[in-house]
C-alpha cells in the first residue's frame, strides 16, 4: 500500500480569488483528487478578505501580494517546506515561473496550461510583458530535471520548440463538471450568440463584436450575450456604442454558474475568438450543453474543438471569415442541429475524474510510488 505524501501546490491564485480563471479550476480539480490519498497544501497570493481555509481535503495558505507573489514564494519557501514536511512541490506555471528547483532539492513537478511567449505583449504593457518574456526563457534550464504535465498538444509542441525534451512532457486534457450534461433550458426562439469568459484584450472579443455587426446586417433579430468581467469591459462597451449595437449586445457582467449554464444552453452558438489559450474549457462546457462553438484556430483552442463536428475553426483575426461561419450555422438549421448532437458526443470525452486520475498516476509515478508505466 502506497504511503501518503505531503504535497505543496504553488499557484498565483485559488478559486476564491475574484480574478480566478480556467487555470485555477484545473489545478483545483487536480488538488482535490490528490487529496483523497495525500496531504495537499495549496499556496497562493493574498487578496482582499482572504483567510486560510480547508475545502475538500485541500488546505489553502496565502501570503504576498498578487504582483510580487513569486518573490514571496522565494523568501518563504524553506519555512513552508519545513513546517509542512513537504515531499513534492507542484508548480503551476500559468503566469511567471517560481523557479523553486533553484531553492530546494525536493522534487518539483510542473503543470503548464500555456506559455505566453511574445503573445504577452498583446496582454499587458511592455515593461511587465518583457519581465514575463525573459523569465519564461529560463524554464528549460531551471526545470531540466522534472517532467511537465500540459493540457493540450499545442502546449506540448510549444514547449518542445523551447528546448524541452518530448519524453518529459505528458498531455492530460482538462475536464468539465457533470452538471453541464443536463437539459435544463431550451434554445432561444430567436438566434442567440454568446461569449463566456474574462474580458481581456488578448481574448479579442472586439473581433466578435465587429463580426456580429456583419451578421446583424443579414439577420435582424440576432442577439449577442457577452458574459463575464475584466479590465477590457469599458472599451468593449464603447465599441458597441460606437457601432450602435447597444440594443443587441448584452453585457451580463459576472453571473452565477446556473445563469452561465442557462445562457450557454439557450444560445445557438458560443464563440471563442481569443489569440491564445492553454485549452478552452468553455468550448467543452458549451458542447456538453448541446451548443456548437466557433473558435479561432490558435494554440490550445484548436485542441478543444473538433472542426466540422463540434464546431468550426476560423483564422484568428479574420473578422470576415468569423462572420461568414456564424451566418453559415445560423442559416443552416439542419447542419446546426447535427452539430448540436455531435457537440454532446465530443464533450463526453472530457471529465475531471479522468483528468484527476491520470494526473495522480503521473505524479505518483514521478515520485516513484505509482505504476511503472503511465
Amino acid at each position: 500500500m502506497k504511503k501518503s505524501k505531503n504535497i505543496l501546490i504553488v499557484n498565483w491564485r485559488e478559486l476564491k480569488n475574484p480574478l480566478y480563471g480556467g487555470a485555477e479550476i484545473h489545478i483545483t480539480k487536480i488538488a482535490e483528487f490528490l487529496a483523497k490519498d495525500h496531504n495537499v497544501f495549496f499556496l497562493s497570493s493574498s487578496y482582499v478578505g482572504c483567510t486560510d481555509y480547508e475545502k475538500n481535503g485541500v488546505k489553502y495558505i496565502h501570503f504576498g501580494k498578487e504582483y510580487l507573489f513569486n518573490f514571496s514564494v522565494i523568501f518563504n519557501l524553506k519555512r513552508i517546506l519545513k513546517n509542512y514536511s513537504i515531499d513534492l512541490i507542484i508548480e503551476d506555471i500559468n503566469k511567471l515561473p517560481f523557479f523553486t528547483p533553484l531553492f530546494t532539492k525536493i522534487p518539483v513537478f510542473v503543470i503548464v496550461p500555456h506559455i505566453f511567449g511574445k503573445t504577452i505583449f498583446k496582454q499587458t504593457n511592455f515593461v511587465f510583458g518583457f519581465y514575463i518574456y525573459i523569465f519564461e526563457k529560463f524554464i528549460p534550464f531551471v526545470y531540466k530535471n522534472t517532467i511537465f504535465e500540459v493540457i493540450s498538444n499545442s502546449t506540448k509542441d510549444d514547449l518542445v520548440k523551447r528546448g524541452i525534451k518530448p519524453d518529459k512532457i505528458f498531455v492530460i486534457e482538462c475536464g468539465i463538471d457533470e452538471k453541464f450534461f443536463t437539459d435544463r433550458y431550451t434554445k432561444n426562439e430567436f438566434p442567440q450568440i454568446c461569449y463566456v469568459g474574462r474580458l481581456k484584450k488578448y481574448k479579442s472579443i472586439d473581433h466578435l463584436i465587429l463580426a456580429f455587426r456583419k451578421v446583424k446586417e443579414k439577420i435582424r433579430n440576432v442577439k449577442l450575450y457577452i458574459v463575464g468581467t475584466g479590465d477590457y469591459e469599458i472599451k468593449l462597451k464603447r465599441l458597441v456604442e460606437n457601432l450602435k449595437l447597444h440594443d443587441d449586445v448584452i453585457f451580463t457582467g459576472y453571473v452565477s454558474e446556473e445563469e452561465k449554464i442557462k445562457i450557454l444552453q439557450e444560445s445557438w452558438i458560443s464563440v471563442y475568438p481569443s489569440f491564445i489559450e492553454g485549452w478552452g474549457i468553455v468550448n467543452i462546457e458549451s458542447n456538453a450543453l448541446s451548443t456548437p462553438v466557433i473558435s479561432s484556430n490558435v494554440m490550445g483552442l484548436k485542441d478543444s474543438v473538433k472542426d466540422n463536428f463540434s464546431g468550426l475553426l476560423y483564422e484568428y483575426g479574420n473578422i470576415e471569415e468569423l462572420s461568414e461561419k456564424i451566418l453559415f450555422l445560423l442559416n443552416n438549421k439542419k447542419i446546426l442541429k447535427n452539430f448540436e448532437k455531435n457537440s454532446v458526443e465530443w464533450a463526453k470525452n472530457f471529465t475531471w475524474e479522468k483528468t484527476g486520475r491520470e494526473s495522480q498516476i503521473l505524479i505518483e509515478n514521478f515520485l516513484g510510488i505509482g505504476p511503472i508505466d503511465f
